[in-house]
């Protein structure tokens, strides 16, 4: 018999929430697809297209760029005015490696970057009001060098998986913009965030970038001082910098370009 052949039908005015823990982003519409990325609980998404037999839903994640698809019944429809509300206004981000929320009657765990729709500036505190352990930051205000230190080595040991997004599997180009995030600040995919500075201006919390130009990939570290750097191979790490250096370089014929760049100033 022949295969049907797949397609789906643009949708707008049609938006998403993330209502579990990680809500798994696919390459294509079906379950052994490789993953493109990870939501975490809170996170919004915008749905642009759905298929023809209406079992999977094209998202868009337009804090990061990433687009993939999620089965129809992942989805969790939010009114535009309320996507709107969520993307604009503060919200509060999980920091601590495992938190809980009383969310439908029983615990959900919640994992670092989880986001929680209240803001410092409500009239009422909202942990009166919702059942929930953890630790938690108001997005709306910055991390400064020392905290973003901190949020980044919460990540230390997480094992490496292409499209991961958490404390139980990071993929590198993702795990970076994610401890950003965590701190504050936004980072697009394909977008080098912040602005350049020079190698002996570089200080604790800065990015360093070493671009392969010949493939055009990139590899990142944090530099936390006294030399030392948070950066990934098949696990995220702290080594010296001439370590990363060398790693990033044991493959002949690369031609490697290292920047470094401030986000935080």
């Amino acid at each position: 018999m022949q295969k049907e052949k797949f397609s789906e039908w643009p949708l707008t005015d049609v938006f998403g929430i993330c209502r579990q823990t990680i809500l798994p982003i696919y390459r294509q519409p079906t379950f052994d697809s490789a993953l493109v990325t990870q939501l975490l609980f809170g996170e919004c998404y915008r749905v642009i297209t759905v298929s023809n037999d209406q079992q999977w839903f094209k998202i868009l994640y337009e804090d990061t760029g990433f687009s993939g698809y999620i089965p129809s019944k992942l989805l969790k429809e939010i009114p535009a005015n309320d996507y709107q509300i969520y993307l604009t206004n503060d919200f509060q981000i999980v920091t601590s490696p495992i938190a809980a929320i009383e969310y439908l009657g029983t615990n959900l765990y919640l994992l670092p970057g989880s986001r929680l729709h209240f803001s410092d500036l409500e009239l009422f505190n909202w942990r009166d009001h919702i059942g929930f352990t953890g630790s938690v930051r108001s997005h709306a205000f910055r991390a400064d060098r020392d905290q973003l230190i901190e949020i980044a080595t919460k990540y230390i040991n997480s094992p490496f998986q292409p499209g991961g997004r958490s404390i139980f599997g990071l993929d590198e180009e993702q795990a970076f913009p994610l401890i950003f995030m965590i701190a504050g600040y936004a980072w697009k995919a394909g977008k080098l965030p912040g602005k350049m500075v020079a190698a002996e201006e570089v200080l604790p919390g800065d990015i360093m970038i070493l671009t392969e130009s010949n493939i055009e990939k990139q590899r990142f570290a944090i530099y936390l001082g006294a030399e030392e750097v948070l950066w990934m191979d098949n696990r995220m790490r702290v080594s010296d910098f001439d370590e990363w250096l060398s790693f990033a370089k044991n493959i002949p014929g690369k031609q490697l370009v290292l920047e470094s760049r401030s986000i935080l100033d």
